[in-house]
């Protein structure tokens, strides 16, 4: 080897060898008790998140201190907590985590007894906490259909509205049939639609059922019970054995 080959190996070496004895002196410096994060700074528009909850979900789960915390880890943690839906975790010089919140918003609750969200997301809380925004709407069916379940409601509830019905109950059966309770002066309706084949005809069923029930309102002596619209040409409407208020 020459000399020069033989000076430029060693001031190589001599670079590696300061690199590594820098990495492991910012290494055992970032280790250091100082660097410890001592306060969690959570912000969001929270309702039913308390500081009881977090502590509990958290104990024991943060590792780390400011420098080595995962941040995805910690966001985990937080998305643990009851009632979170989302958290977006950042570090803030010298000692802090700063957290924001999203809370799920309670639309209704899922026949095994979770809660359903607005976004159609189900998870676990305690109900008697979620009417914050309103009485929760009865949802059934398998899990996989719980974002199509919201969408539904949301869809179909302002239809209803204006013949003074209160779209209550959503439920859908194994094989995707759909039907609902709506619940108005003289009781509740139970209505039954079917399967959304082809696409489009759920809404079409609906919509024929609004348009249909002004008529069969006025014309029964009786409170409408159940409104089948399953069939293609029509509607089966059986009545209560109730009278009708005046």
């Amino acid at each position: 080897m020459s000399t020069r080959a033989f000076e430029l190996a060693a001031r190589t070496l001599a670079v590696l060898a300061a690199l590594v004895l820098l990495g492991g002196g910012l290494f055992w410096l970032a280790q250091r008790p100082w660097f410890a994060i001592k306060r969690i700074e959570v912000r969001g528009d929270l309702h039913h998140v308390t500081e009881t909850a977090i502590a509990a979900a958290l104990a024991g789960k943060l590792k780390g201190n400011f420098f080595s915390l995962p941040l995805d880890d910690a966001r985990r943690a937080f998305e643990s907590v009851p009632w979170v839906a989302s958290a977006a975790v950042r570090r803030s010089w010298p000692d802090r985590l700063v957290v924001s919140l999203v809370e799920h918003r309670a639309l209704g609750q899922w026949d095994d007894g979770r809660l359903l969200s607005d976004t159609g997301r189900l998870f676990i809380a305690n109900s008697a906490e979620a009417e914050l925004h309103g009485p929760l709407i009865d949802f059934a069916g398998p899990e996989r259909f719980a974002p199509d379940a919201a969408q539904r409601y949301f869809e179909f509830a302002p239809l209803f509205t204006p013949l003074a019905l209160e779209l209550e109950t959503v439920r859908v059966s194994e094989r995707a049939a759909w039907s609902l309770r709506a619940r108005g002066a003289n009781g509740i309706t139970h209505i039954e639609l079917g399967r959304d084949e082809p696409p489009g005809r759920l809404r079409a069923q609906v919509d024929t059922v609004v348009a249909a029930y002004p008529d069969l309102v006025a014309r029964s002596p009786a409170p409408i019970a159940r409104i089948d619209a399953r069939y293609a040409n029509g509607l089966a409407v059986a009545l209560s054995t109730r009278p009708r208020k005046p």
